[in-house]
């Protein structure tokens, strides 16, 4: 007569630490869990469901840099107008209603635009923008960005 013993190693299933998680036998056979794929399908629609609810439409497009946004600032005082800085070391500010640029500096930095911000002050026109050349300039959007002698900032 024979008699089959099931015997596993205590490895298996004890913890090394406290912090561990409790290591649980698992046996992922699809012929001992017939409904795992129905799980899994109904698990992927209910994402799927919940990434359009919450999805937002989408409104609008700024077209008019070259390389990508990398820098961008909104005014708190002027709600119709944003400044951008790009990969290519151009700044623009642009009006939302109209989606034009209004103003533009072409050459602002030698390299990335890496950071935009409004000088705090209800009445001011007035932005700052540091990129990878390691200057920080003053800008002014009732001054001309570009003069024929290049840009024009306030330093």
């Amino acid at each position: 007569m024979k008699i089959k013993a099931l015997s596993r190693s205590t490895a298996e299933y004890t913890r090394e630490t406290k912090s561990d998680i409790q290591k649980l036998p698992r046996n992922i056979d699809p012929e001992l869990h017939p409904l795992e794929r129905a799980r899994e399908y109904k698990r992927a629609l209910n994402a799927a469901k919940l990434e359009r609810m919450f999805a937002k439409p989408f409104l609008a497009s700024l077209s008019g840099h070259i390389d990508g946004v990398y820098a961008m600032a909104k005014n708190p005082w002027d709600l119709d107008s944003v400044v951008t800085g790009s990969g290519d070391g151009e700044l623009r500010m642009w009006s939302l209603s109209s989606q034009e640029t209004v103003w533009r500096a072409p050459e602002a930095h030698r390299g990335i635009v890496k950071g935009v911000c409004n000088i705090p002050g209800g009445e001011t026109d007035r932005f700052l923008s540091v990129g990878t050349d390691k200057l920080v300039k003053v800008w002014s959007r009732s001054e001309s960005a570009v003069a024929s002698d290049g840009i024009t900032p306030e330093t």
